[in-house]
């Protein structure tokens, strides 16, 4: 064997580190995403209004969805331009979903001539 081969560079210490925080990260996010999962199944059978239960189970999806996207998607970590850009989008497809059922919502439309 060479002695090429028979090199192996030592891994840096501050990468191995940074990576290491990392994965802590990422376990104590997923223990935080069952967390929340545990408090909206628990949220579903509270006997309060429909309306706190779902104005709760709302705020708590956006946390989650934001939690994944910025650390699953590493977006938390890339430069704050890819993060902005995945933000229009983001906007983008939730205005034309809005519009789209703003459009087509069915208190909108003259049902008198089915009867």
């Amino acid at each position: 064997m060479s002695a090429a081969h028979a090199e192996t560079a030592a891994p840096d210490p501050a990468l191995l580190a940074e990576e290491t925080r990392r994965y802590h990260h990422f376990i104590t996010l997923a223990l935080w995403l069952a967390i929340i999962t545990g408090i909206e199944i628990v949220a579903i059978f509270v006997p309060v209004s429909a309306g706190v239960i779902l104005a709760s189970l709302a705020a708590l999806s956006v946390v989650k969805f934001f939690a994944v996207v910025l650390w699953f998607m590493h977006l938390i970590y890339d430069h704050k331009l890819l993060f902005w850009l995945f933000m229009m989008g983001l906007v983008l497809a939730t205005a034309t979903f809005t519009a789209l059922v703003m459009l087509f919502s069915f208190d909108r439309v003259d049902t008198a001539w089915f009867a």
